[in-house]
């Protein structure tokens, strides 16, 4: 029996809203967010962000993530923030599992991880920018850059693939993303990992104007787990780019679709 004390208090549906997805006429130049990317809490004391993941198949939902931006701290000499994530299972009725961050809102040009606490073990494991293997983990990169904009780097083909261009931009169109009834007018983002063998991943995120994230779906290169996802999910949504034919899908093995909390108009902030 789920432990009361241990399940999440959260505003999301137990079945997915309705999500519509269309080609906007408006444009949008450049958006700026200092989101942690993609786990959309913003390090910022007080911002409280929650999202909801659904099964791709059921539309059932299956976690809740709840992040908090708790107190102001220094690691290394650096001003920081502290956050704390909480990820409730449906399935189990309780807390699956907890981390804290420690991150920061960078003046330049991007938001990122300074900090990472887990548990292994019963042990509490810490992990830092010093670390040898945090940068390529949680450290800064170019998929943390605050200013996402559309410069042309995916081209749209005729089959409705893409051929990326010499454009540095993670974005791909405008369009406008209803959920549940709530529209939002958003920067299409596309995230592939083009270096990995077989395409890695790619993530697919649309960005309203204020610069959160309102919806999420996640992809894996088609061989990119050592089965082919194209037969394992035949009707799943597809991308391809570059000849890598992304299929949807989360690396656990249950493909799904995220929205947050802004995707029902909520905005908190304690």
């Amino acid at each position: 029996m789920a432990n009361p004390e241990r399940q999440i208090s959260h505003p999301f549906p137990s079945t997915r809203p309705n999500v519509e997805i269309v080609k906007s006429k408006t444009t949008i130049d450049e958006i700026d967010s200092v989101e942690l990317r993609w786990w959309y809490g913003i390090p910022r004391l007080g911002d409280h962000t929650m999202w909801a993941s659904y099964d791709a198949e059921t539309f059932e939902l299956r976690w809740v993530t709840d992040m908090k931006a708790t107190a102001l701290a220094r690691f290394h000499g650096i001003d920081c923030v502290e956050m704390q994530v909480k990820e409730w299972s449906v399935e189990s009725g309780r807390e699956t599992d907890s981390l804290v961050f420690y991150a920061r809102v960078e003046d330049a040009d991007e938001s990122r991880w300074i900090a990472i606490i887990s548990e292994k073990n019963g042990k509490r494991v810490f992990s830092t920018l010093l670390d040898e293997e945090f940068e390529s983990q949680w450290g800064a990169s170019a998929n943390c850059t605050r200013k996402l904009y559309d410069d042309g780097r995916y081209q749209l083909q005729s089959d409705g693939s893409y051929k990326t261009t010499n454009g540095i931009g993670l974005g791909a169109g405008v369009y406008d993303v209803t959920i549940g009834g709530k529209t939002f007018c958003c920067l299409r983002v596309l995230e592939p990992d083009l270096g990995e063998p077989e395409g890695g991943e790619l993530n697919e995120v649309y960005v309203e104007r204020g610069g959160r994230t309102v919806f999420h779906r996640r992809y894996d290169g088609r061989f990119f787990r050592g089965m082919d996802l194209l037969q394992k999910y035949p009707d799943h949504p597809r991308i391809t780019i570059d000849d890598y034919l992304y299929v949807q899908c989360d690396c656990t093995g249950r493909a799904h679709d995220d929205i947050t909390n802004t995707s029902l108009g909520i905005y908190t902030e304690e």
